[in-house]
């Protein structure tokens, strides 16, 4: 069964999970956007 997936749909999900792990989601620390290639999450250094 294809199911389709909207681009909308992952950046939701993304900014959720980033709401629940990241101190301040709008400058995010642990799960980060690499560009053309995706997300990429970063174990914590310790940075508050």
């Amino acid at each position: 069964m294809d199911r389709y997936v909207d681009d909308s749909t992952v950046f939701v999900h993304i900014r959720r999970i980033r709401e629940r792990i990241e101190v301040d989601p709008s400058h995010p620390i642990y799960l980060l956007t690499v560009r053309g290639l995706g997300y990429k999450l970063v174990k914590g250094n310790g940075v508050k």
